[in-house]
Order: C-alpha cells, then structure tokens, then sequence
C-alpha cells in the first residue's frame, strides 16, 4: 500500500478561487432562471383567466412536457382539455417559442438558439 501524499504546508487541495467562481457562476445562473420566470409568467398573464390557463399547459409542455397529466402531451391536448382549436393553441405555442427560444432551450431541441445572445452564460437550459 502507497503512502498517502502530504502537501505542504500552506498549500490547498482544492483551489479556492475555483470554488469562489463557481459559486459566482451559480448566482448568475440563478439570478437568470428568476428572469425567465418573470417573463414567463409575463407571457402567461396576457388574455383572460381561460387563456391564461391554456397559455400555463403550453408553457408546461414547451420546457417540461413530464408536468402534463397525459402520456404524450402536445398542443393538440391542450386544445382538447381547454375546448380551443388546435391551430389556435399551435399558434400560442409558436408564438411562447419565437419570443423565448433565444434564451433558452427548450425540451427536445438539439441545436443551438437561431440568434445567439451577446453574452454565451445568458442561455439557460431547462
């Protein structure tokens, strides 16, 4: 069995300023996600309380379909469960997609954002 290895005196296993950008890294991303959210529920908000309802399941299904209580959620279902047409609930999903597909990545999308932002931390992925 090997000795273990001794340092020197003063000296840090772990760099401390890595830990310390890290974290700065951390509260950016943070401080962004609580942007999005705002905008998001900004979007949400627009139209009447039955709108809303149906702009909140396009929302779901865009970031995070699993929330949906269907086995395969689509525009079509929130049509369905929210007695609208379905080109009128894809028209609302475009429209949550082409205000906000710049700023993060959607569930299901593999390519980078069509316009990059100027600053490359500003992408969130959800």
């Amino acid at each position: 069995m090997t000795a273990p290895m001794r340092l020197p005196a003063g000296s840090y296993f772990d760099d401390p300023g890595s830990a310390e950008r890290a974290a700065q890294v951390d509260a950016l991303a943070i401080a962004l996600t609580r942007l999005e959210i705002v905008l998001f529920y900004d979007w949400i908000n627009r139209g009447d309380a039955r709108q809303r309802a149906l702009r909140s399941d396009l929302v779901s299904l865009c970031i995070c379909p699993h929330l949906l209580p269907c086995k395969h959620p689509s525009a079509a279902w929130c049509a369905r469960e929210h007695g609208v047409s379905e080109e009128y609930a894809a028209r609302l999903r475009r429209d949550f997609v082409r205000q906000f597909a710049d700023y993060i990545q959607l569930r299901g999308q593999r390519t980078a954002p069509r316009h990059s932002p100027r600053n490359p931390q500003e992408t969130i992925k959800v």
